[in-house]
């Protein structure tokens, strides 16, 4: 077996003192939401360019910082399109290599939408944030498609459900991204998150297993009534996972009666127009139980959506978000911390949008 000389490892005795002591580096006490802020930085030209902001979609900042807990070992995110699921993962990222570094394993869908996100998504949080870069050892073997591999010690694999991957050595951080697009049964073994999740129980309350997704398969019971106040429907996929978890929905206060809803599409009102844009364009969610009326852009002196989550709050099942702001009653106890938010209150998609999209598909849906 052949020994590499230090010099051929590091340039000078400084660079090894400075490798050796990140190796050793206590955590930096943040959270991951705060980690975030503090140093990710996004350059998407035409759309956003500077340091990334909580308050961009702030529902984001308790499931972010659930990721780090010591209460739970897995976490489970219901969203739609539009409302920064797969920035959750790069926060995640972002603050496990700079804050608090564990080996790390980002689960997508196949070998090719792996390579697809370590090149866009990877390599660009690599490219515009200094200081994860900085940590990112410039070695051929160190920084491949499929392996990032960090001063720290610490390692980020992409990799896709395979029985192979999914039942190798102990990681103690793992991500699945649009689970509902993965085969629920990997090769008779059990699902991909109980497959993954099983990699994480060596590292006991240190470690977590999450998922994310937008609801993928049909309803098994159609005529199913909930139990509970956030109970999903039964379904094999996210929605599944989700209903194992505590069970958090995504709450708004209303500015004028002070009683809480959840932004649902089903609370948006717009005129029944056969200009389809038209009927778009006047959207507005109406509070269910004084029945005002909220536009998507502030109006009449009445918040926005922007405005609204804000001031949002996540009500675990069981709970009651109170008029005076305090929380009565008993909350669901579990192991895995579950997220579900519904598109009308996602920060990047328009009520015009989803209402347009909607009328339009309704139409064609009749028409053939």
């Amino acid at each position: 077996m052949s020994i590499h000389p230090i010099h051929s490892l590091f340039d000078n005795l400084y660079d090894l003192v400075v490798e050796t002591a990140e190796g050793v580096r206590p955590p930096e006490r943040l959270t991951v939401s705060e980690a975030a802020e503090k140093y990710r930085k996004l350059n998407n030209p035409g759309a956003y360019v500077g340091d990334w902001q909580n308050e961009m979609a702030p529902y984001l900042a308790e499931v972010m910082d659930e990721l780090a807990s010591n209460v739970f070992t897995g976490l489970v995110f219901v969203g739609p399109a539009q409302c920064g699921k797969t920035d959750i993962f790069l926060n995640w990222q972002t603050y496990s290599v700079v804050c608090d570094p564990a080996d790390m394993m980002l689960i997508q869908t196949s070998n090719t939408t792996a390579r697809d996100f370590s090149i866009r998504r990877v390599d660009r949080l690599h490219r515009h944030s200094e200081e994860v870069a900085k940590r990112l050892i410039q070695r051929r073997d160190a920084d491949n498609t499929f392996d990032k591999q960090y001063s720290s010690g610490m390692m980020v694999s992409l990799s896709w459900p395979t029985i192979n991957e999914l039942s190798g050595k102990p990681i103690p951080r793992l991500w699945l991204t649009d689970y509902d697009r993965m085969d629920q049964d990997i090769d008779g073994e059990g699902s991909p998150f109980d497959l993954a999740k099983k990699r994480a129980t060596t590292f006991g309350s240190h470690g977590m297993c999450a998922a994310e997704s937008s609801p993928g398969f049909t309803v098994e019971n159609p005529k199913w009534m909930p139990k509970t106040k956030h109970e999903a429907p039964p379904t094999k996929g996210i929605l599944s996972l989700y209903n194992r978890g505590d069970k958090r929905r995504w709450y708004w206060r209303c500015v004028n009666c002070k009683n809480t809803f959840e932004p649902d599409f089903n609370l948006l009102r717009y005129p029944d127009s056969r200009d389809f844009m038209e009927a778009a364009e006047m959207v507005t969610m109406q509070c269910p139980h004084c029945e005002i009326d909220y536009s998507h852009e502030p109006s009449g002196g009445m918040p926005g959506k922007y405005e609204m989550n804000t001031m949002g709050r996540w009500v675990k099942d069981g709970l009651f978000w109170m008029p005076d702001g305090s929380m009565e009653g008993k909350g669901y106890r579990s192991d895995i911390a579950s997220f579900w938010l519904k598109g009308a209150a996602a920060a990047f998609a328009s009520w015009k949008t989803l209402v347009f999209n909607y009328i339009t598909a309704e139409r064609e849906y009749e028409n053939t």
